[in-house]
């Protein structure tokens, strides 16, 4: 393979934008054939790269280029573009831009086999994977591999999706499917497509180059097998800017969201393989697109526009009404407990089953006024498309993760630790790291250190984000979608005035004996009691919008705990706009 320093190929790159009749890579002396291929993974539904890639694409067929285009998995869920209409939109543009083949990812699986089988009969691409087969009859789910005619060679190939679907999507959606292992089934394929006439033979993996997967299901196990020429792979989002030659086999993997296209080339004589080459081009955005060469393909840009239009009119479907406000505001969700923040966290408990589940306050981003609930108030409370993942921990780490949720408080930070399925206390006055007093679950035991819990957490946190460094590395399943487990709980008819709350309590403050519910008015303030006569008679404050105890406090030149204390306040973060406090 060919090796160029990253400044030379990037200039080449942006040759090959101007002139279409692409080089990039000093091609051999002798060859009489080009096979170019294209490729996507880990999209996960941003579309917005796919107007550059369909240009891009009808250029180099115009320039008589033998090309063909290959996604490697995870396209059709992540964003409310695609959950909302479970994949569907997904493929309509896939099919517009002109994909030929696609191996299923794990996350291909979140609307459950059955709905990927059905998506699967609108595809104009090939659906490829091996190593998927039914439980009973191991009987193949999908076509295995295909063979065509390109460039005057035949050009084998096959799907591999990774083992780890079991575990990273929920494990009810592949009920009745085995994994078989990437490399066994990668042989058996090679023998196959060569016994077809195959002369070139590539392999479309999502499988990864992630330490945390088997060794002998990632694809370097896969390019260890003889007789692959490239593997175009996915799942670990790992950018490989000249590919990576495993055994003779060249692994190419672009990164995640179409940052960047793929590009490969086989280059043939007398059909045989003399060489071939990776590269990536940087997919224009919305900043760099009048600077780059490569124009916006109008009937994909078009699609695009009037599926959101589309998504707007699902978006106003109402899956619930509530006849209290459901409190999101950034000041109060990075505080303190809301109904809300307890609604998000319960519907992950429904989901998951986990002993315990946290949010972190940065993840939800608006309130849902009282009234009737549309999916698209939730996906602006939710508009991340996170995935819901459990991960088994030990008490200590639990403990630890919510050390870490509450040690700014009772300041705003995005890291706040939402509860479900147990109630905290805590002590905001004590030293950080030691200021959680107890956990307690809801069935009564008490978290203890040396035990095991699961815990459900979104992906973003099980990742480390937000410095929940405690949960890399465990032992994980994945979820569903954050914002369609919501939408799931909130269509089984919630009571919105009975929400639990007292599950992030600061003993600092007040002490809460039981958790108390949510109440469908806002509480009135008890007066102070005569046996602690303020100085001067207490004044009444109307709380206003974005107002939280410190921001009150700090406001009247008082002790927020005064202000607590005085009104009885039995959790002293949950205050509404109307409420009316009396003031030491």
């Amino acid at each position: 393979m060919k090796r160029f320093t990253k400044a030379a190929a990037m200039l080449l790159s942006a040759i090959m934008v101007l002139s279409i009749h692409i080089t990039v890579f000093a091609a051999p002396a002798e060859h009489d054939a080009v096979i170019t291929i294209l490729h996507t993974n880990d999209v996960h539904s941003r579309v917005d790269g796919d107007v550059y890639l369909a240009s891009l694409l009808k250029k180099l067929k115009a320039d008589g280029e033998n090309v063909i285009l290959i996604s490697a998995g995870d396209d059709l869920h992540g964003q409310p573009l695609a959950t909302i209409s479970r994949g569907e939109t997904i493929v309509d543009i896939m099919n517009l831009v002109g994909y030929n083949y696609m191996a299923p990812g794990n996350h291909d699986f979140n609307y459950g086999i059955s709905r990927l089988l059905e998506l699967e009969k609108d595809m104009s691409f090939k659906l490829l994977s091996a190593n998927v087969v039914k439980s009973d009859t191991k009987e193949a789910a999908f076509a295995k591999d295909d063979v065509i005619e390109i460039a005057g060679v035949k050009l084998g190939l096959f799907g591999l999706s990774t083992p780890e679907t079991v575990t990273k999507t929920n494990p009810k959606n592949v009920e009745g499917y085995d994994f078989e292992k990437p490399a066994t089934v990668a042989a058996a394929e090679v023998a196959s497509l060569k016994g077809q006439g195959a002369d070139v033979i590539v392999g479309i993996g999502h499988l990864g180059l992630d330490e945390e997967t088997a060794a002998d299901e990632r694809s370097d196990a896969v390019a260890a097998v003889d007789g692959i020429d490239v593997l175009i792979d996915g799942h670990s989002h790992t950018v490989l800017e000249e590919g990576k030659l495993e055994n003779g086999t060249l692994i190419a993997q672009t990164g995640e969201y179409l940052n960047n296209i793929g590009i490969v080339r086989i280059y043939l004589k007398d059909k045989k393989v003399v060489d071939k080459t990776a590269e990536l081009l940087e997919t224009p955005t919305e900043e760099t697109a009048e600077s780059s060469d490569l124009a916006s393909d109008e009937a994909v840009s078009a699609l695009i526009d009037s599926l959101n239009e589309k998504n707007k009119e699902i978006a106003s479907l109402v899956i619930g009404t509530t006849p209290v406000k459901l409190e999101g505001e950034r000041e109060n969700v990075r505080a303190k407990e809301t109904n809300l923040t307890n609604l998000i966290t319960a519907a992950m408990i429904d989901a998951t089953g986990a002993d315990v589940s946290i949010e972190n306050g940065g993840g939800v981003r608006a309130s849902i006024e009282a009234g009737p609930i549309t999916k698209g108030d939730v996906l602006n409370v939710l508009p991340f498309g996170n995935f819901i993942v459990t991960i088994e921990v030990t008490g200590a780490d639990l403990i630890a993760a919510i050390e870490h949720g509450v040690d700014n408080a009772p300041a705003v930070a995005a890291h706040l630790s939402q509860i479900g399925g147990a109630s905290v206390a805590y002590d905001s006055s004590k030293d950080v790291g030691s200021r959680v007093l107890s956990i307690t679950l809801d069935s009564g035991e008490t978290v203890a250190p040396e035990k095991t819990y699961t815990v459900a957490v979104n992906d973003f946190m099980a990742a480390g984000g937000d410095n929940y460094t405690m949960f890399v590395g465990k032992k994980s399943i994945s979820y569903n979608a954050l914002d369609e487990a919501l939408i799931d709980y909130i269509n089984k008819g919630i009571d919105f005035t009975k929400i639990k709350m007292g599950r992030l309590v600061d003993k600092a403050v007040a002490v809460v004996a039981e958790p108390v519910e949510a109440a469908a008015a806002s509480p009135t303030p008890t007066p102070p009691p005569e046996t602690e006569p303020s100085a001067e008679p207490a004044k009444d404050y109307t709380v206003e919008k974005g107002d939280y105890l410190i921001k009150i406090a700090e406001k009247l030149n008082v002790k927020w705990t005064d202000i607590a204390k005085i009104n009885n306040i039995s959790s002293p973060y949950i205050i509404y706009p109307g409420d009316v406090l009396l003031i030491p």
